[in-house]
């Protein structure tokens, strides 16, 4: 395959949500293996060009580009000074130069970000991409993603014609693929139409530090089971947001002392760290959890450390014996290694997404069923364990490898296209 200059939008890494960068990471991963000598670009929120520092991505240049919805529109990063250069003279905005130099654009919407549910803003942020990539004459690769729900007209009639004038588009999963579809409307053209799977199954898991190593090795021999709080449901704000049906702390702290008490130990694994621990910090849900425990149970417990990146996380889920989580993408780093795993959920996108790996029992939904009932479900999985994990080994390796293949496709797709006839592709 040709070497390739690709821009990837909606997948930031280092912004401290784990799941976002498990996606961003994993398209890295695809470009080093499949397509070696390309540059890929990450769009984030930070500062001018900066080409990544690690010695992660050998046989490609791997660089982050910081754009933003910005006040300060005299800001290279500002999406107004991008549009202008691109009007204008792209050459003179590292933005719009990159957009028009790209082989192709691949926006993945943070996985389920493609809605209006978060407001005007939030959906003009990330729709910038796309527009951009429409404006340089650029093909638009949506990768495998969530469509909507979309509540106001001009949300819907926004994504319309986005899905529509892209050249390719993935969804994740069986209830995303039909949103898909109706965006698309009669009369799209269906091959380029494509139900996917998350891209974040095709991460690969990095062995982390050496002490992180250790104190795990140091359970051999023990039970455990992995647990993700999630810091955005821990406070009535979240409880109010997602309309869940009963105190979510107070029902981990129970699943915790039950893991417990039937001789587990409970390793917490956070999964969108901020600063200070603060806000919608998992760090911050499990030190809600451990505040409730009592100092034999606190003892029967342990946390990986926050700093963690995506693929170390999972490489640190795949060495336990089942885990539960709020996050999706932590359900997802956990069922890609074949660890038995519950999802904990407050939306549909979780529900998709285990039913694509034939594990759709596996999902309680934290909007109707709380308290003793959800840890009742909860404690029967992590019962079921070892035939899970059974169910697992002899399903999960097609799912990895349809989540690898779905990239190489994209890939090898670009690698064939020359700039005319991608121009004829869009248009």
């Amino acid at each position: 395959m040709r070497s390739l200059r690709v821009v990837l939008a909606g997948a930031a890494i280092g912004n401290g949500n784990r799941g976002v960068e498990a996606l961003g990471r994993s398209v890295a991963d695809a470009i080093e293996r499949d397509a070696p000598g390309s540059r890929l670009t990450i769009l984030d929120d930070g500062w001018g060009i900066r080409t990544d520092a690690t010695s992660r991505y050998p046989g490609a240049t791997v660089e982050y580009l910081g754009v933003r919805l910005s006040r300060r529109w005299h800001r290279p990063e500002s999406w107004a000074q991008i549009r202008l250069a691109q009007r204008v003279a792209p050459r003179l905005n590292p933005a719009a130069r990159r957009f028009a130099e790209a082989d192709a654009i691949l926006d993945i919407s943070a996985g389920d970000s493609f809605t209006d549910l978060y407001g005007p803003t939030r959906l003009a942020s990330v729709s910038e991409p796309k527009e951009a990539a429409l404006r340089a004459g650029r093909p638009l690769i949506l990768l495998p993603q969530t469509y909507g729900p979309f509540t106001t007209t001009d949300g819907r009639k926004k994504a319309e014609r986005l899905v529509r004038a892209s050249t390719l588009a993935y969804a994740r999963d069986e209830w995303s693929y039909a949103q898909l579809l109706d965006l698309a409307g009669p009369d799209a053209d269906t091959s380029r139409l494509r139900r996917g799977v998350d891209v974040a199954f095709a991460l690969e898991p990095r062995e982390p530090g050496g002490e992180t190593v250790r104190s795990l090795a140091a359970l051999d021999g023990e039970v455990v089971a992995g647990v993700n709080v999630s810091g955005l449901l821990r406070d009535r704000v979240g409880h109010e947001r997602f309309g869940l049906a009963g105190d979510y702390i107070e029902t981990m702290t129970r699943l915790v002392q039950r893991l417990v008490g039937d001789g587990a130990r409970v390793v917490f694994v956070p999964h969108v760290h901020l600063p200070g621990g603060a806000g919608e910090s998992d760090v911050a849900g499990i030190e809600a959890v451990r505040s409730r425990l009592t100092e034999a149970e606190v003892a029967r417990t342990t946390m990986v450390p926050a700093a963690l990146d995506a693929a170390e996380l999972k490489w640190c889920i795949s060495r336990m014996d089942w885990f539960v989580g709020s996050r999706m993408h932590s359900t997802i780093g956990s069922l890609s290694t074949g660890t038995p795993t519950f999802g904990y959920a407050y939306s549909d996108k979780t529900q998709g997404v285990f039913e694509s790996c034939g594990m759709g029992s596996q999902v309680a939904d934290a909007r109707r069923i709380a308290g003793e009932e959800a840890v009742a479900e909860m404690t029967a999985s992590f019962a079921a364990r070892s035939r899970l994990r059974d169910q697992l080994a002899r399903d999960m390796p097609a799912v990895v490898e349809e989540s690898q293949g779905q990239l190489r496709d994209v890939l090898t797709a670009v690698a064939g296209w020359s700039r005319s006839d991608a121009v004829n592709v869009i248009a």
